[in-house]
């Protein structure tokens, strides 16, 4: 399973703007692709990956609701966002999930200013995650390693965890 780390990747790495950026990661790919799609793949309960859990503070055995949609921009597949919410929370905090469809999750985020977004963490996934075995599945190809960072985001205490997943078309969108 892939490790994630709290520190930004180096100043070499040619996805490091893409992962370091801190608004809202819709707007970047619009200001550069002039339009984004967004594919709703999946919104049902489900248990997390295993790597979830302690980033979600969700104990191992309990269902959690699971929004996974991929980002269209620039001709192509650009990111794989899969967010993370415990069930009891959609009746609470998070309870603009369930209606989001093919809206953008940032427009939620950023649009609320109770929203606080707790630090980024990094990795690099390969065949042992189940993110990137998804994302070969929506593309219908065996992917090299992608980057991919996550972010907690708390309103009124409750967590809601982000992960994105960059596929290798935004590269071609630009830093």
């Amino acid at each position: 399973m892939s490790r994630w780390r709290p520190a930004a990747p180096a100043h070499s790495d040619p996805w490091r703007a893409w992962l370091t950026y801190h608004g809202s990661l819709t707007r970047r790919i619009v200001e550069r692709a002039g339009t984004m799609r967004v594919e709703i793949v999946g919104e049902r309960l489900r248990f997390p990956n295993d790597d979830e859990y302690a980033a979600l503070g969700r104990p191992r055995h309990r269902l959690a609701f699971v929004r996974e949609v991929v980002l269209h921009a620039g001709g192509g597949p650009v990111v794989l966002a899969h967010s993370i919410a415990a069930r009891r929370d959609l009746d609470g905090a998070w309870h603009a999930l369930r209606g989001l469809g093919t809206r953008p999750l940032a427009a939620m985020l950023f649009g609320d200013p109770r929203v606080r977004r707790a630090p980024f963490e990094y990795a690099r996934i390969d065949p042992r995650h189940p993110l990137w075995k998804r994302a070969c599945r929506l593309l219908g190809a065996r992917l090299p390693a992608l980057r991919a960072r996550r972010s907690r985001f708390t309103l009124r205490g409750r967590p809601l965890v982000v992960t994105e997943v960059f596929l290798p078309s935004l590269g071609g969108l630009g830093r």
